[in-house]
């Protein structure tokens, strides 16, 4: 986080010389009592007839407001006038953290009706701004009407469960840092008791009805307002698919960015803030202000490279007129291994014979038998000490070999020729390293796993992007 404060910092005092905007503290209170707390930001000058054009921004679980006010700044400078509040349950608000809930969606409604009252501000051209856990808030918001005029959203989800629960089979690792990054305290009372659940993947369609009610994808097909997604090529939590289907389904003007940002192995602020906040800011000039800048008429998928080392670090993009399809590079291997509850099964496949460039989720089928129980599996692909993907399924192995196939985290990944990967394959994803943290639930003491077979399939781009 002092990285990414640093980083914008410095962006922000570039982008608003001569001087930073002055912040506003407010205090909202909501339907229900509960005071939420903001700063607002104004240029400076007289405002345009109307008002100005707005933005309200929305951080990430277990930040606050303070956390995006530098980029903040980046808007201000550009004429737009900046709401950024705590959300319910984060910094200084009161209330309960209810995950992007209905709770959270009034606020957002309250806090929108507040914003576009004040008579500096345009009543009407006001869009969001979401990360993590604010793009969710800023999603279902969107499809439960709250009327922005246009929306951006960076590393979230569309559909939580299927984000959390690949294969019904939970990030336990992920979901259990997530919950650590809110105090327990401030965890909505109905929802503490799903905590240990989410955690262990226990009750599932209860879990699944929970996360799926904070959910927007099925709702996006109804959705008209111009839709910028950012997505990272690497996001162990929101990978890309989250935002390629709620890409799909949206019915307004729409682009999608994927970048190199993200949650872990990533982070964000990337080291293509700059175009990220050049794309940004001509999105909400384009549908905030009514600037024909072209922003919409530009190829609407854009894909950014791995960054190269210095001295030639340069981004390279490459633009899609829609999610760009890829084509399948089949691994195989046939020999025969056995693993114990703690154990590992490792395949080492030959090494590649061209420089290809993996984008989507790769699929692994695994064929195995066992004698006792093996209730579900984790897959690690790796290349030296980098891990490229992972994923895991529940499974239903019995002594006749059985085949199972099971999608692994979509992202991209550039695979030099003569790169060799290595399949890790075992009840956790510690069994590639002690700190791969992602899949922790373990299998009974006393299983064991026979594997006659595995076919990894890596979806390539047909021409690679990155260098």
């Amino acid at each position: 986080m002092r990285r990414f404060i640093v980083m914008l910092c410095a962006l922000a005092t570039a982008l608003a010389a001569p001087g930073l905007a002055r912040a506003t503290e407010v205090s909202l209170a909501m339907d229900d009592g509960v005071h939420i707390f903001a700063s607002l930001l104004e240029p400076a000058g007289t405002p345009p007839t109307g008002g100005w054009p707005s933005v309200m921004m929305f951080h990430g679980l277990g930040g606050k407001h303070e956390d995006l006010l530098p980029l903040a700044q980046t808007y201000v400078a550009r004429g737009f006038a900046v709401f950024v509040p705590d959300a319910r349950g984060h910094g200084s608000s009161g209330g309960y953290v209810s995950l992007d809930g209905p709770r959270e969606v009034a606020d957002v409604r309250t806090e929108f009706q507040w914003f576009a009252g004040l008579p500096e501000v345009s009543d009407t051209q006001i869009g969001a701004w979401g990360i993590s856990l604010g793009g969710g808030a800023a999603w279902n918001s969107v499809v439960a009407g709250v009327p922005f005029k246009a929306l951006e959203t960076f590393e979230t989800w569309s559909d939580l469960y299927r984000a959390l629960f690949p294969q019904n089979f939970g990030k336990s690792g992920a979901i259990y840092a997530f919950a650590q990054s809110v105090p327990a305290e401030r965890i909505d009372p109905a929802l503490r008791p799903f905590v240990p659940q989410l955690i262990g993947g226990e009750n599932l369609s209860t879990i699944r009805d929970l996360l799926g009610s904070r959910s927007s994808l099925r709702l996006m097909s109804a959705v008209t307002t111009p839709s910028f997604l950012f997505q990272g090529r690497r996001d162990f939590a929101f990978d890309i698919d989250q935002a390629v289907d709620a890409y799909r389904r949206l019915a307004g003007p729409k682009r999608l960015y994927v970048g190199d940002f993200g949650h872990a192995p990533s982070s964000f602020p990337g080291p293509d803030l700059a175009h990220i906040l050049d794309l940004s800011i001509r999105w909400y000039d384009r549908f905030l202000k009514d600037e024909p800048n072209g922003v919409d008429k530009e190829p609407p998928v854009q894909v950014a490279s791995e960054p190269a080392l210095p001295p030639k670090q340069k981004l390279t993009l490459a633009n899609y007129a829609r999610p760009p399809a890829t084509k399948r590079v089949e691994l195989r291997a046939t020999a025969r291994h056995s693993m114990t509850a703690r154990g590992k099964v490792v395949y080492t496949f030959p090494p590649l014979r061209k420089t290809v460039e993996q984008f989507g989720a790769p699929v692994l089928t695994v064929t195995a038998s066992t004698a006792s129980e093996w209730p579900h599996l984790v897959a690690v692909v790796a290349a030296g000490g980098t891990v490229l993907s992972e994923g895991g399924t529940l499974t239903s192995f019995g002594r006749n070999a059985k085949r199972v196939s099971f999608r692994l985290i979509s992202d991209a990944n550039l695979l030099k020729r003569g790169t060799t990967l290595k399949l890790y394959l075992g009840g956790t994803s510690t069994v590639q390293n002690v700190a791969n943290l992602l899949y922790l639930k373990l299998v009974p003491d006393d299983a064991r796993l026979r594997v006659t077979r595995v076919t990894l399939t890596l979806p390539v781009l047909p021409k690679t992007i990155s260098r």
